[in-house]
């Protein structure tokens, strides 16, 4: 896929938003979604925020890639991710299920037009960016995912995170672990990242001001 690299620089300069939408989040995507952020930042000359929100980028977007995979296959399964029991059912063989026949799963959300969608935004000299998918989380899946990020803002170093038990139940959680570590390590805060939900789409949302200096 090609970059228009006149349509970003366009974007950065006018303040309007640069928008990628996907369904299936191939790798080939993977990359055009890094090679645009490498052009837009190099546009607001902030390239030093590269690797951050690459990484950024990734790991929200397999977060909203397995939200989506996790949607189509309770519904194949006859499964209610509001009750309790269902959930715990389902989530025993869904790692398993799904990465035995990924590519099943991922056509079941591009036909039911499930979407992960990347916005990248520069205004009032601050860098916003979000990851939207339009499904809406579960309470009890809002709630881990804030235990989860409670607990990152104790850790000081990947070490600390490793040392503790986490949620194992859908993975260790490392990556908002890592996440937030390395927003620390940028010198912002919690207030700097957000994750919630509406009617019909779960945001995560980042806020950087360019104003502020990363070492």
């Amino acid at each position: 896929m090609t970059v228009d690299e006149t349509k970003i620089k366009k974007a950065v300069l006018s303040g309007l938003p640069l928008t990628i939408t996907t369904f299936t989040l191939p790798h080939e995507i993977e990359v055009y979604i890094e090679n645009v952020i490498t052009v837009f930042l190099k546009s607001a000359r902030q390239e030093k925020l590269r690797d951050y929100i690459c990484y950024c980028v990734r790991e929200l977007t397999e977060n909203a890639k397995k939200a989506n995979t996790k949607r189509v296959y309770f519904l194949e399964q006859g499964l209610d991710l509001n009750n309790p029991e269902d959930y715990q059912k389902g989530m025993e063989l869904f790692k398993k299920t799904t990465l035995n026949n990924i590519a099943y799963y991922l056509q079941l959300q591009k036909e039911k037009g499930l979407y992960i969608k990347l916005i990248l935004q520069i205004r009032e000299n601050t860098l916003y960016m979000e990851i939207r998918n339009n499904v809406t989380v579960t309470h009890a899946e809002l709630t881990r995912i804030h235990d989860r990020l409670a607990h990152s803002h104790q850790y000081h170093s990947l070490e600390d995170a490793l040392s503790q038990v986490l949620d194992y139940s859908e993975g260790s959680g490392l990556g908002l672990v890592i996440l937030t570590l390395m927003l620390k390590k940028m010198g912002l805060n919690k207030d700097n990242f957000a994750i919630y939900s509406n009617e019909k789409e779960t945001i995560a949302q980042l806020s950087i001001p360019l104003d502020h200096v990363i070492e």
